[in-house]
């Protein structure tokens, strides 16, 4: 058996495995799915609390049903709002209040978010994730 420093070789091998492992994990991107923390109504607007991790806010789509298409935005049917963003940067990641408003009932939210590339084309869109979905009472 091969040693350096008194060590063998091979358990410095799996060390520095182990150590640039761990430095590829750090290096990932915090999310790669948004994260719908909040969901409640201002004056029969809706008003989203959200992170993105590295991803950049896209737009929110307010549905009378949850069911979610095979991109995961909702049912094209369903949809009662679907607004781009611009939202303000919050302790709890971003916030939106949207420009349009509801009738009374029960919707259900979710928001979309893009990743950041600089090979992203009209003919070759940026990926897009959305979020998980919450439910709101408007009244």
């Amino acid at each position: 058996m091969i040693y350096a420093f008194g060590v063998p070789r091979r358990s410095i091998a799996v060390a520095a495995c182990g150590a640039l492992a761990a430095v590829a994990a750090a290096a990932a991107p915090a999310s790669t799915v948004p994260d719908l923390r909040s969901v409640s109504a201002s004056h029969r607007h809706v008003v989203v609390v959200f992170t993105t991790g590295e991803l950049a806010p896209r737009t929110v789509q307010v549905a009378t049903r949850p069911q979610r298409g095979s991109d995961g935005s909702f049912v094209a049917a369903n949809v009662r709002l679907n607004e781009l963003m611009r939202p303000a940067r919050v302790a709890a990641g971003y916030r939106w209040r949207t420009r349009g408003t509801l009738r009374p009932g029960r919707y259900y939210v979710a928001v979309s978010a893009n990743e950041i590339a600089l090979d992203c084309t009209p003919h070759k869109p940026c990926k897009t994730s959305w979020s998980n979905v919450r439910s709101i009472r408007i009244r």
